[in-house]
């Protein structure tokens, strides 16, 4: 039987995503590949996007859009999620995305292709449905344990892990809704 402070965690890991899945829908098409951040198009060389081949795009037009997708509405969650799903399977030591996620959409530098509404809300749904299973069972023993020797945390308490995976959850969702809000897009559900 789950503690209450694992149910409480795994309450907000649910609300949450479902927050982050009503940003998803609302999110107007002409807004979905705008940045969240200023681009400043006189510092290109601030970084130099690369595709999942690990290799800078040679089309300059091309590295430019890429430039400004880093922070566009769908990148930032599927990074988000990414992440959420990456921290919920901090007990597996072969964890992969949900497809059509790879390995290397999060590496440096990476921009991987624009992500789809129906993909990314998969995804949430996805994620929702892990959060169900790691947290009905997991036990404040199973919380104390490290995290998967190949988890980019190892060694840090499992439990630790799921809250700072929330608080990161948690950060973009309320960037997403920062941004679609002050735009003007109706935050359906509230």
């Amino acid at each position: 039987m789950a503690t209450i402070w694992i149910a409480a965690i795994a309450a907000r890991y649910r609300g949450i995503l479902d927050d982050l899945a009503i940003g998803l829908r609302t999110c107007p098409d002409e807004l979905w590949e705008e940045s969240l951040y200023p681009v400043d198009p006189a510092e290109p060389a601030t970084w130099t996007p690369l595709g999942p081949d690990g290799r800078p795009f040679e089309d300059e037009a091309v590295a430019e859009r890429k430039r400004h997708a880093q922070g566009a509405v769908w990148r930032t969650a599927s990074h988000a999620l990414y992440f959420t799903d990456a921290d919920l399977s901090a007990m597996e030591q072969d964890w992969v995305p949900f497809p059509p996620l790879s390995l290397h959409d999060e590496d440096e530098n990476v921009v991987p292709s624009t992500y789809s509404r129906e993909q990314l809300v998969a995804y949430v749904a996805y994620c929702r449905r892990k959060v169900d299973e790691v947290f009905a069972d997991l036990t404040d023993e199973q919380a104390a344990e490290p995290v998967a020797e190949s988890h980019r945390h190892r060694g840090t308490p499992v439990g630790e892990m799921l809250v700072t995976g929330l608080v990161h959850l948690q950060m973009h969702t309320a960037q997403l809704r920062t941004y679609l809000v002050t735009r003007g897009v109706p935050w359906a559900g509230e």
